[in-house]
């Protein structure tokens, strides 16, 4: 009887079936094993691995689309794939040291300087010197009473010192004017540029007191003389020459036809042929002043002192010079 063979030393080597058996084993363990620590990393100081996300959240199929978070609210386990960036440190600012300059404009760029900041402080008033006025206040002119009918142009005048020849606060109202006073009359109330050439009477001497004021009003336009080159300084003024003067001297036009202007006059055929437009124009103006009867212009009468300040005033005013003042005795159309 023959007694079994003892076994070999020798190994069988493993089988296709066996080496699957441990490869199998092997990946579910370490499947449980990273399973494991990705749920709770602090227990095995894991804490700072990086898991892929297959081991932190199940894969999406068709079967399953949403995904089910695996941690609750209040679990102290955080997502493998978050990046913990360390806080930096607390440095408190450092003022810079020294002045900060401007940034540099790029090229091409049209750079606006700032303007600096000025303290505002108020404009300093200018206050323009007042004009002097003329003195204002009654006149004291015995022989001109209050209730005469010229005093308010008669006080105007002596008040600007357009008439200055007053002898005992007497102002002659009623004498005559001379044609050497009335040029000296227009030469204290008018400041008009002189625009004509200057004629040499033989009748006024150069060194005659009315001799610079004859002069300027020939140039300035108001007076002319008579022929043979004669001024006739000491003749008496008739009326219509003084309102000829003041409608020359203003450069005053009829706006209408003469002669329908002067229809306003009663004696108005007495008007010289020459002075026609002159009287109408200076109707027109308000310049005319009659006493006692408005419309009697009485044209080839002397002129008195009183009629001459009337039409005075009533140019300067014409011209702005003084305000306008009411009378019965200013012919108005």
């Amino acid at each position: 009887m023959s007694s079994p063979q003892p076994p070999s030393g020798e190994r069988n080597p493993l089988g296709f079936d066996e080496l699957i058996a441990i490869l199998v084993a092997f990946g579910t363990i370490g499947a449980i094993f990273f399973w494991v620590t990705g749920r709770n990393p602090s227990q095995f100081g894991v804490r700072n691995w990086q898991f892929p996300a297959v081991f932190s959240q199940p894969a999406v199929t068709a079967a399953s689309p949403s995904i089910l978070a695996p941690a609750a609210p209040n679990s102290d386990v955080q997502s493998p794939a978050t990046v913990l960036i360390p806080r930096e440190p607390d440095v408190a600012p450092v003022a810079p040291l020294g002045p900060i300059l401007p940034p540099i404009a790029p090229l091409g760029t049209v750079a606006v300087p700032q303007k600096p900041i000025v303290r505002s402080s108020p404009a300093p008033v200018i206050t323009k010197p007042k004009a002097a006025k003329p003195k204002v206040g009654p006149v004291q002119l015995s022989d001109v009473p209050d209730k005469y009918w010229a005093r308010p142009f008669i006080v105007a005048l002596v008040d600007r010192k357009i008439f200055d020849d007053l002898t005992d606060s007497k102002f002659r109202p009623d004498e005559p004017m001379t044609r050497a006073e009335l040029a000296r009359l227009i030469e204290r109330m008018s400041d008009k540029e002189p625009s004509r050439k200057p004629i040499d009477f033989k009748d006024v001497k150069d060194k005659s007191p009315a001799a610079s004021a004859i002069d300027r009003s020939v140039k300035t336009g108001y007076l002319k003389g008579y022929p043979n080159n004669e001024f006739r300084p000491e003749k008496e003024v008739p009326r219509v020459e003084v309102i000829a003067a003041l409608a020359s001297g203003l450069n005053l036009k009829p706006s209408a036809k003469a002669s329908k202007t002067l229809q306003v006059y009663t004696d108005r055929k007495k008007v010289p042929k020459w002075a026609v437009d002159k009287v109408a124009a200076a109707t027109e103006a308000g310049i005319v002043v009659n006493h006692p009867k408005r419309k009697l212009l009485q044209p080839n009468r002397t002129a008195t002192r009183a009629e001459v300040a009337a039409m005075i005033y009533q140019a300067m005013a014409k011209k702005g010079k003084v305000p306008a003042k009411a009378s019965d005795y200013v012919v108005r159309l």
